[in-house]
């Protein structure tokens, strides 16, 4: 099942988004959003998806079309604010400058970014000048945690997934690298519309074992990167019950599981966005997120 949020001409709606593009209003099955639908639990997850598959093909009056609507995050505010994980993927933590002897860390490395730096697919995200001159993508899966849970072990781990996502985690490398060594992840990443995340949330049932999910982002076309799930240093289990380790985990928590090889700052020469630039993140089994970049001075 996939899960939309899309705003029209009568509002903003979540809803089950069908092939072929038809979306059915989650209302329809009893639920206002997909945040509500989570905190439901798995009996309503299951309820939806036999409702909506009865429902696919059927015509009705208010049945959206997909070329209609302007989507939006899937979780336009989680429950808190995401959580990402950093140097994940062996062959990025290669490609950068590190320190002569360091090696990939043991134990996922852990940050946030808030609610107000998402936005959805399709949409066209600001890059402030007055903020940064050297916005970087870095393409990533995303969690999204269905069941509560704290000091979860790695093999129960999966069971609290409600489904994946995908997610590009702007990141302005000027703000997050100015202190050196002590670099300022949460200010580099967070600027307002650096967190495009979508176009559904895919439950966990449809995609299967999320290890085979493939991602490929491409700037103005070109591939930037392309890694698998499956190459992950810290395994989506086992960041699970790190994460969760004394620290409770709730329905709609969101979790990026890092980037791989492939962003524009460790090129050479280096490459940033800019004005009109379009980036593309695709997956088989998550779908396409679409982002422009717009540049606009500080406004008063």
């Amino acid at each position: 099942m996939r899960l939309v949020n899309v705003r029209t001409s009568m509002g903003d709606t979540a809803g089950v988004l069908h092939p072929g593009g038809a979306i059915s209003p989650l209302e329809r099955f009893g639920h206002q959003t997909i945040l509500g639908l989570i905190e439901a639990g798995p009996a309503a997850w299951r309820a939806v998806e036999e409702a909506a598959e009865a429902a696919a093909g059927a015509t009705s009056a208010d049945i959206i079309e997909a070329e209609d609507a302007a989507f939006l995050p899937p979780i336009p505010r989680p429950p808190r604010n995401m959580v990402c994980v950093g140097l994940n993927y062996r062959e990025h933590f290669d490609e950068g400058d590190r320190p002569e002897g360091s090696a990939v860390p043991e134990a996922p490395v852990l940050f946030t970014k808030p609610w107000t730096s998402l936005s959805g697919h399709d949409a066209t995200v600001e890059i402030d000048r007055a903020a940064t001159d050297k916005a970087d993508w870095e393409a990533e899966i995303a969690v999204v945690i269905g069941v509560a849970g704290r000091n979860i072990g790695e093999e129960d781990a999966l069971g609290h997934v409600f489904g994946y996502t995908l997610a590009n985690d702007v990141s302005a490398r000027d703000l997050q690298l100015s202190h050196g060594m002590f670099g300022q992840w949460f200010k580099g990443k967070s600027l307002d519309g650096f967190c495009p995340m979508g176009p559904a949330v895919v439950t966990a049932p449809e995609v299967g074992d999320y290890r085979s999910i493939e991602v490929e982002l491409r700037v103005n076309g070109v591939q930037k990167q392309a890694f698998k799930a499956s190459s992950m240093v810290n395994s989506v289990p086992r960041i699970i019950a790190r994460l969760s380790l004394g620290c409770s985990l709730v329905p709609g928590d969101v979790i990026l599981t890092g980037t791989a090889a492939g962003v524009g700052h460790w090129h050479k020469p280096p490459e940033f966005l800019g004005d009109g630039d379009t980036v593309e993140i695709e997956s088989p089994q998550l779908g396409l997120l679409r982002t422009r970049f717009a540049e606009v001075r500080a406004r008063p």
